[in-house]
């Protein structure tokens, strides 16, 4: 392992980090609009952290100043991922603990506020920038409990982890043959391996089309009602998949302010939820005028097939049960007339819409909520669970296990099943006509076995950490407590963010003790990461000399 050039690249990491929050700074102003007086904690607390991470990159890069022209190999790639999460999630817990930004506010009069402590801190750092949008923070709409510069910051790790801070890494510092051993690293999904000297163009394109994206997006919110601010945020939670929102009822929240059309925004946000998660190469044919690739990938087709599937199934099981009954928020003084009492048309235009909502929400691991799914019928809620674990496309901003690697390892389970009756059948596994390596077949049952055993593992990891306690003292039934730790992993492993029960869409995580709340920030890093990276650094064999 060469150690200087890992530490000397981690600085420049370090640097980018903390040139990115100066973006923050000026919606600390009161001229901007979003706050009635100078944000003075915020502002310095963001101040301070830049400082901080400058002067840490800046140290990295002197100590390993003699491995500048040395050779960066796959070992020193996979590590440089790896850390480069840890450094970021470290580094972007600082603003919200120096800010002194308020978890849990008082209830009551002579109670007091209580701050966010390190752990809560590094929790939504982490759950920022690996766009998996669980909080800890139980009111985001006054200023004096969360600065707005801050919720900026918040909002803009969702943009900087949906970029991929080695892409970031590697269109502006190209680093040569170095590219492409970190762009396989950082890439999720299975990825075609690009030639070294189309790596720095391919990271360019993906950076232009992923800026494009929430350039556009913020555009049309800003249109459709929205602030900048409010445009900008959403923009950087729904194109990045995200999920974080600058309102407590998150997306519900536009339904109660008079004069939107939350539908609209709703439906805006749908689409770029669902472009953010189509693999970029082929958007980029697209806008090179081929759109047709699009709909003749295998992988895309199958995408938009499962989201028609389960948004009628979740449209029509919630038409059956009253889920769609009452919005999540209404706006004041307005009587809300039940969906039931409505015609049978509108009745389906409202479930297809919030079922729609939901489904894309929760396939590209967003997270965004317009209704309270918590409440719906069990079917929904089971199907809605089973797609935390589907994702969406391959080299795209979606994390999870992806669409692709469903379809290979049913193609794959497929033949195995032949074979147990035709022992004699030699057949390569295909897709789209293109015959697969066994490399490929190899990485795929690989990957999903170990998504298997990490998730049960950490579910009963975490059912012996976390104390029954922590939901009786809520008014629940200890009983809850076996499928709220099991929703909670699958929306922190696959990055969705709000599961069920205590970590709920009008929940959060911040019930969880210390430990709990540690399994859930690695959880999170596994499944941004696709668990190789992170787990190998833990490895002697790693770090020992080639």
């Amino acid at each position: 392992m060469n150690t200087l050039l890992l530490v000397r690249l981690l600085g420049i990491i370090s640097l980018l980090i903390g040139a990115s929050m100066t973006v923050s700074l000026p919606w600390a102003f009161p001229e901007l609009g979003e706050t009635p007086e100078f944000e003075t904690a915020g502002f310095w607390a963001l101040v301070v952290s830049i400082v901080l991470s400058v002067l840490a990159g800046l140290g990295m890069m002197y100590a390993g100043r003699a491995s500048k022209g040395q050779t960066l190999f796959r070992k020193e790639a996979l590590a440089i991922v790896a850390f480069s999460w840890l450094l970021a999630s470290l580094y972007g817990a600082l603003p919200y603990y120096l800010s002194g930004t308020i978890s849990i506010p008082a209830k009551e009069a002579g109670e007091t506020d209580q701050p966010m402590n390190v752990w809560d801190c590094i929790f939504e750092s982490a759950s920022g920038f690996t766009g998996t949008g669980a909080t800890v923070i139980n009111n985001l709409e006054d200023p004096r409990l969360v600065p707005r510069s801050i919720l900026f910051w918040r909002m803009f790790t969702h943009f900087l982890g949906g970029l991929g801070i080695m892409v970031l890494f590697v269109a502006l510092l190209g680093h040569g043959s170095a590219g492409k051993a970190l762009m396989l690293a950082e890439a999720t999904g299975p990825t075609k391996d690009t030639g070294q000297h189309r790596v720095q163009q391919a990271a360019w394109i993906f950076a232009k089309i992923f800026v494009g994206l929430n350039l556009l997006c913020t555009l049309a919110l800003w249109l459709e009602g929205l602030s900048w601010y409010d445009a900008l945020c959403h923009s950087f939670a729904g194109v990045g998949t995200g999920g974080f929102s600058t309102y407590n009822l998150s997306i519900g929240h536009f339904q109660s302010v008079p004069g939107l059309n939350a539908p609209l925004i709703e439906m805006t946000l749908v689409l770029f939820m669902m472009l953010g998660c189509t693999n970029f190469a082929l958007m980029y044919l697209a806008v090179l005028g081929r759109p047709g690739r699009l709909m003749a990938d295998p992988e895309f087709r199958v995408y938009i097939s499962i989201i028609a599937v389960t948004t009628m199934l979740v449209a029509c099981f919630g038409l059956y049960y009253h889920d769609f009954e009452q919005p999540m928020a209404s706006v004041a003084g307005e009587t809300v007339v039940p969906l039931s009492q409505t015609s049978w048309f509108h009745q389906g235009l409202e479930s297809i819409r919030f079922g729609l909502f939901q489904v894309v929400s929760v396939i590209t691991n967003t997270g965004f909520a317009s209704a309270d799914f918590d409440r719906w019928n069990g079917a929904s809620r089971g199907i809605l669970l089973v797609l935390m674990f589907v994702g969406s496309c391959g080299g795209s901003t979606s994390c999870s296990i992806k669409v692709i690697r469903h379809m290979l390892f049913l193609k794959i389970l497929w033949l195995e099943l032949e074979q147990a009756f035709h022992p004699s059948v030699v057949r390569p596994v295909r897709l789209g006509g293109q015959a697969l390596d066994e490399g490929l077949r190899k990485n795929v049952l690989t990957y999903i076995s170990l998504v298997l055993v990490l998730f049960v593992t950490s579910w009963l990891v975490l059912l012996m950490i976390e104390p029954d306690s922590t939901w009786t003292a809520h008014g629940l039934s200890k009983e809850n407590k076996l499928i709220d730790c099991a929703s909670g992993l699958a929306a922190t492993f696959n990055c969705v963010g709000p599961g069920f029960g205590l970590v709920g869409v009008l929940q959060n995580y911040s019930h969880f003790h210390a430990p709990a709340k540690m399994l859930f920030t690695l959880v999170m890093l596994l499944g941004r990461l696709e668990i190789v990276p992170l787990v190998v650094i833990f490895l002697p064999s790693f770090w020992r000399s080639r």
